[in-house]
């Protein structure tokens, strides 16, 4: 698989040869959006809750689905971890790749990463041939409500999903990638 490109931004994919500096800095891009992660991420000691053990149970629950690729998002000239990326080449409902988490670090939002990394990830899957890129918007989130809408992507459906403090409207967005 190609990986995604763009200028000043590197994607490394987060498999069993990353090193504990990177997966660090995804722990940290996490813990730094407190509001997306109490409705992402928790345990029984509550929602929000997140710690490296919990970054690598999830990546090796994604590394047994051969359609899904992390990606931390690292500067090029040898800076930190600003993102990271969950990228579906199939939703298993609806067969259609999708973007399932591009998220920024709290200190570097309004820096154009997120912008940049979305478009490198629909370039991605443009370069695999697809033709529509989707992804998950939660109900009140409306900084990344205006951020997917900004860059082309418009709802198309709308779904629930659970949470850990109990169910969410989500918005399904869509990018044509002919357009």
């Amino acid at each position: 698989m190609k990986l995604p490109s763009s200028p000043g931004l590197r994607f490394v994919p987060l498999d069993e040869s990353v090193s504990d500096d990177v997966l660090d800095g995804v722990v940290a891009v996490a813990l730094s959006n407190p509001a997306f992660l109490a409705s992402h991420e928790g345990s029984a000691d509550g929602p929000g809750r997140f710690d490296r053990s919990m970054l690598e149970r999830d990546l090796a629950g994604a590394a047994l689905d051969p359609d899904r690729h992390c990606y931390a998002i690292v500067l090029t000239a040898g800076g930190p971890v600003v993102g990271w990326a969950d990228v579906l080449d199939r939703h298993p409902r609806d067969g259609v790749p999708w973007i399932g988490l591009l998220e920024v670090h709290g200190d570097h939002h309004r820096r154009g990463y997120g912008r940049a990394a979305a478009d490198a990830l629909a370039e991605q899957q443009r370069f695999r041939g697809e033709t529509r890129l989707r992804v998950g918007v939660d109900e009140g989130n409306d900084s990344a409500s205006g951020f997917w809408a900004s860059l082309g992507y418009r709802e198309v459906d709308v779904r629930e999903r659970s949470s850990p403090s109990g169910r969410l409207s989500v918005s399904v967005r869509e990018l044509d990638l002919d357009a």
